[in-house]
């Protein structure tokens, strides 16, 4: 296989930086090549089937990479997570270099994984306890139970009619074992991907998502949203928190130690504690 490329779409370093990542996009030829900081060689090239009359059966079509959108490292750099523009993510493992786990960001959650869990956005209304009746919508996270559920669309931009939606959020865990995804096709859609037990955690919204952030210490995902509460995940639940002193939170960074995080937001900015 040659081992030039049409044109350079992207390039990233591991994260003990001794592999680079380099790849190409081309529908016609995408293709990515791993080289060695440490031997200063080219150690493989991976290139994603471009022919589906290769491919065996559906479900192979379906997890089936097309093309290249976004690539991660893992922290430890035994994985790369390579995302293409068919809401495909495909996981390398760094001994063979070939896929060891792929991921269709299927548009109907279905009953073939028991270890799947679906958190819902609801609200509900809630009366004030210091005794005015007054009624004030509540945002909370229920874990649904029922199947097949369809996830929502959302609508395109006009201004971006002409783009191609991508999976615009991909973070490993610290830990390396989850993934957080999103897809503009599902903007209020979070996809949480175990790749120990191949199992996902859904996390359905009302509002589209904006940004992650895994904190640094522990498995714990913070879901910002563009309104005044966030969303919290963990392996064992899932919560919406209000924010303090209600802003529009955007983002957030987390302390180095994990049990303070500066929110912002529209140009105001808080430090929060978590508390479990």
């Amino acid at each position: 296989m040659s081992e030039n490329l049409t044109s350079v779409d992207g390039i990233c370093w591991s994260p003990n930086s001794e592999l680079l990542c380099i790849w190409c996009s081309s529908s016609g030829e995408p293709k990515l090549m791993i080289y060695s900081a440490i031997s200063e060689k080219h150690i493989v090239t991976y290139q994603p089937q471009t022919n589906i009359e290769y491919l065996n059966s559906i479900h192979e079509s379906l997890t089936e990479l097309k093309g290249i959108d976004n690539v991660k490292w893992s922290p430890s750099a035994q994985f790369l997570a390579i995302t293409g523009y068919n809401e495909v993510v495909t996981l390398l493992n760094n001994i063979t270099w070939k896929p060891l786990l792929s991921l269709y960001l299927d548009p109907v959650i279905r009953e073939n994984n028991f270890l799947n869990k679906v958190y819902l956005e609801k609200t509900v209304n809630t009366n004030t306890s210091n005794g005015i009746n007054v009624i004030y919508n509540k945002h909370v996270l229920e874990e649904e139970h029922d199947r097949p559920i369809s996830i929502r669309i959302g609508r395109k931009n006009q201004i971006d009619v002409l783009s191609v939606a991508t999976t615009d959020i991909l973070e490993f865990s610290p830990c390396g074992r989850y993934i957080a995804l999103r897809h503009e096709i599902y903007p209020t859609t979070l996809w949480i991907w175990d790749i120990v037990m191949n199992s996902v955690d859904y996390i359905l919204l009302e509002s589209p998502i904006v940004g992650v952030t895994w904190n640094p210490t522990r498995i714990h995902l913070l879901i910002f949203c563009k309104c005044t509460y966030f969303f919290e995940w963990t392996p064992n639940k899932a919560k919406c928190v209000t924010s303090p002193r209600n802003i529009i939170v955007l983002q957030g960074q987390w302390h180095k130690e994990g049990e303070m995080i500066a929110l912002s937001g529209y140009g105001k900015s808080v430090i929060h504690r978590i508390t479990d």
